[in-house]
């Protein structure tokens, strides 16, 4: 089973009415036809950033691109089961991912603690990093206000306050987003959609890090 098969099966135990999970739906399809956050493009040159890890150590893109290319995925929060799914494949494709020279990187709105609990609980070997004011999720125009009937929903039925779970205290969140960024600091694959339901399969990370190796061989 792939990681979106996983993600479907999740989303059918899931115990939302289906008038709320048609709100949400619709509201994550008008974010992403009205390009609020559309990401980075291939091509394009990744920001650089220097963010803290769980133990507060800084963590620098420079530092991890001259050691090889990156895979940097940027999530929800550890609130949300499908970033953790995706969380948890992506740790189980880590060796795979460091045979190719990469390295991964995992960015969240949250504040540390938030992190460190996750990275405990899933066992998580990578960096996780805390982007507490959310300026790099801006960077890479990932960000998005929270439609106000999609947080009347979160507050309401699944009693969930993004304003205490994100660092500084709002409802913004970034769409989720994977880069694949060669050591040039060159975005060389992408996959970023409003639709929170899909995700990179850890397959698809691998394989567009295979140009990136033999480039590096020749």
């Amino acid at each position: 089973m792939n990681l979106n098969e996983e993600i479907r099966q999740v989303l059918s135990s899931l115990a939302f009415p289906d008038e709320a999970n048609r709100t949400i739906a619709d509201a994550m399809v008008q974010i992403e036809e009205n390009r609020v956050a559309p990401g980075l493009n291939v091509g394009e040159q990744a920001p650089r950033f220097l963010l803290p890890n769980p133990e507060g150590e800084p963590v620098s893109l420079d530092e991890r691109l001259s050691q090889g290319p990156v895979v940097l995925t940027f999530f929800r929060g550890d609130w949300c089961p499908i970033c953790n799914l995706q969380l948890r494949a992506l740790q189980r494709a880590l060796p795979d991912i460091e045979n190719a020279g990469a390295s991964l990187i995992a960015v969240s709105p949250q504040a540390l603690s938030h992190a460190l609990t996750l990275t405990e609980k899933a066992e998580l070997t990578f960096d996780v990093l805390s982007d507490v004011d959310q300026t790099v999720i801006r960077d890479y125009r990932l960000q998005f206000t929270m439609p106000h009937q999609v947080k009347d929903i979160y507050l309401g039925i699944g009693a969930l306050d993004l304003g205490k779970q994100n660092a500084d205290g709002s409802w913004n969140l970034p769409v989720p987003g994977t880069f694949v960024i060669d050591q040039q600091g060159v975005i060389r694959e992408r996959h970023v959609t409003a639709d929170f339901t899909r995700r990179m399969e850890p397959e698809d990370v691998l394989e567009a890090l295979e140009p990136l190796i033999l480039g590096a061989a020749s």
